[in-house]
């Protein structure tokens, strides 16, 4: 069956008579309007779409004395038919405004198995335009969907089996913020995400949380009190206008072991949840990549000291990663102690940054 969405004509498949698609509830089950103007929530497994298109079309069409009430002339062309309201108790009662990514199961008794639906949740009283990426192995990026989202809602992004939860547990994610009238301007928000692909397998790890009403897995994307409103974000003057700068964490930060120092592993297995189908040049070519982007973010947040882990080997990725740092002005490098690191890691230290 193609896609449905509200405005749609459909039969019941196993009673007779049908209606008006008013409301797409998620990827499974929508609100159908019938004549008396009572709403019924119908499995979509269980309908027939009539579509005036078709060739047959004539054999099964029917009328149906139904008006959508408030229904926008373009509704069925926006994409809004994806939207369902959260629970109205979350916008009367929102402590922080935030964005989480969910994830679903179709089978609420057996979570570990099936399909899941994967939401975008907007509790915010922020319209948001998205953009989300996800990270392949090689570190490079595919589009996985883009659109916008109202305030106090949510949006089934992606249907999913679970051979494809890989293609989640890393990726990035891009917001715009709007409001007919604000204070200051939110900036535009980009934040790497990643879940442990392992997490999806734990029964342990599904939960009720009130903004799905459902046992998911639930990731807070984003707290727009915590990165913007509560600093009442940070406006400078650039002589051109006000500009806003988020404050988002740097790389490095994630890697902080002591004030201005790091330590980074640069096993694959730290870096990749599943490195099995990466080739050995994809693996070197990975490994160099995300070392400079450290190495990068280090110097930009003005660290002192970076001790790179990578192991022994046959020493090629080391020799790699010397050639690199031979390349950068101003930077000291050497093996770390070996009574704390072994003979696998290379100590850098950056004496600018003093």
């Amino acid at each position: 069956m193609s896609t449905l969405k509200v405005g749609d004509k459909v039969k019941f498949l196993n009673a007779s008579g049908g209606g008006i698609i008013a409301k797409v509830i998620d990827s499974r089950m929508v609100s159908i309007m019938i004549e008396d103007g009572f709403e019924i929530p119908t499995m979509i497994s269980e309908l027939i779409k009539i579509d005036p298109k078709e060739p047959a079309a004539h054999f099964f069409d029917e009328h149906f004395d139904v008006v959508l009430p408030d229904q926008p002339a373009d509704a069925a062309e926006t994409g809004e038919e994806r939207l369902t309201d959260l629970p109205a108790h979350l916008a009367s009662d929102r402590k922080a405004e935030e964005l989480y990514l969910a994830f679903v199961p179709h089978d609420q008794k057996w979570l570990v198995t099936g399909q899941l639906d994967v939401f975008l949740v907007n509790n915010s009283s922020y319209d948001i335009l998205y953009n989300i990426f996800s990270k392949t192995p090689t570190g490079h990026y595919n589009g996985v969907d883009y659109g916008s989202i109202f305030p106090d809602s949510k949006i089934v992004i992606a249907t999913i089996n679970r051979e494809q939860v890989t293609n989640w547990t890393d990726g990035i994610m891009q917001f715009l913020f709007h409001k007919e009238q604000v204070k200051s301007l939110l900036p535009p928000f980009n934040s790497e995400f990643r879940i442990e692909g392992k997490k999806f397998f734990k029964e342990g790890n599904y939960r009720y949380h009130s903004a799905i009403q459902a046992k998911g897995i639930v990731i807070k994307v984003i707290s727009l009190t915590e990165y913007f409103l509560s600093e009442a974000a940070d406006v400078r003057d650039s002589g051109s206008g006000d500009q806003v700068q988020a404050k988002v964490p740097p790389l490095i930060a994630k890697y902080q072991v002591a004030p201005r120092e790091a330590v980074v592993d640069l096993h694959i297995h730290e870096l990749v949840d599943d490195p099995a189908n990466l080739e050995k040049s994809e693996i070197l070519e990975f490994q160099k990549n995300f070392f400079l982007k450290c190495l990068n973010s280090a110097l930009a947040s003005h660290f002192i000291k970076v001790v790179f882990i990578h192991g022994v080997g046959n020493g090629v990725l080391r020799a790699s990663l010397i050639e690199l740092l031979k390349m950068q002005k101003g930077i000291e490098f050497f093996d770390a102690p070996m009574s704390k690191f072994g003979i696998g890691a290379l100590e850098v230290r950056i004496p600018h940054n003093d």
